[in-house]
């Protein structure tokens, strides 16, 4: 299932997906390679969640998701959020997209302005 998945990438986040959620997978050779999880909230979104597994890393897995993120999200008036570590190696890629950092503490908070 795509929980058990995302546990396979992120073994220590609780996982919890809502019934309005978005949820996006990735397949490669009938493989699940990548997820990203989109909650829609009435101020914001949020990407809650965007993972590739390690053996697909930097085969544009993690684009192809993006890009699909902006094509259904990237048109609304609200702001999308996206919470990463600092060291996280995805930062250029979500920067190519027009996210820029806030920084708090040891976290990053990715927004993404939107076209108003």
């Amino acid at each position: 299932s795509a929980k058990d998945f995302i546990r396979s990438l992120f073994p220590n986040a609780l996982v919890s997906v809502g019934d309005d959620d978005t949820v996006l997978i990735a397949e490669y050779n009938n493989k699940l390679v990548g997820f990203a999880h989109v909650i829609e909230e009435e101020e914001r979104i949020l990407l809650q969640g965007l993972g590739v597994d390690h053996t697909m890393r930097g085969h544009g897995v993690g684009t192809f998701l993006l890009e699909n993120i902006m094509d259904l999200f990237g048109e609304t008036s609200k702001p999308i959020y996206l919470k990463v570590q600092v060291m996280n190696p995805a930062i250029d890629l979500y920067s190519r997209y027009g996210f820029f950092m806030q920084k708090f503490g040891d976290r990053l908070l990715l927004v993404k302005r939107t076209n108003n």
